[in-house]
């Protein structure tokens, strides 16, 4: 990344996301104010998460204790923030699990933080380059972003 891309950054007083891969695009994102909810009368198939998330359903789940939250969830990732989010976004995906995702996402402008998201590429990755037929290690479930699944991305782009 160059000197002048940082300067755009700070000259304009905005957050720099480096990469535009999915984890860049999902953190740009959260970034422009679309928050996560509980969807209601969504079931989650871990009774206890279930149980927790309908304290408060009515509280995004990033304003709520994510530490708390996170407790007994098992997953491939060691980071507990991260395992909550996958387990919410795509529940028992780990385990072979098909569930629907139980986040539903609102766009709440004032919680808009300023950014610019930097790569190298065009945005997505490793996207532009998988064909239908294609094998992946991460299995299609685990490669979809908030609110788009990557089956629909695929038949948006008739692959």
């Amino acid at each position: 990344f160059s000197a002048s891309s940082k300067d755009l950054a700070m000259q304009i007083g905005a957050s720099e996301v480096r990469g535009n891969g999915p984890s860049g695009i999902c953190l740009s994102y959260l970034l422009s104010g679309y928050t996560p909810y509980f969807k209601r009368h969504c079931l989650h198939p871990h009774p206890i998460l279930q149980r927790k998330l309908e304290e408060a359903p009515e509280v995004s789940v990033l304003d709520q204790d994510l530490e708390y939250l996170s407790e007994g969830l098992e997953g491939r990732s060691h980071n507990p923030v991260a395992l909550l989010f996958d387990t919410l976004q795509r529940p028992d995906t780990d385990f072979g699990g098909t569930a629907e995702s139980v986040l539903t996402w609102w766009h709440e402008p004032d919680r808009a933080i300023p950014h610019l998201v930097l790569g190298r590429n065009a945005p997505g990755g490793a996207w532009h380059s998988i064909e239908g037929s294609m094998i992946t290690l991460s299995r299609g479930e685990w490669m979809g972003l908030p609110d788009l699944p990557f089956k629909e991305w695929l038949k948006q782009k008739r692959r």
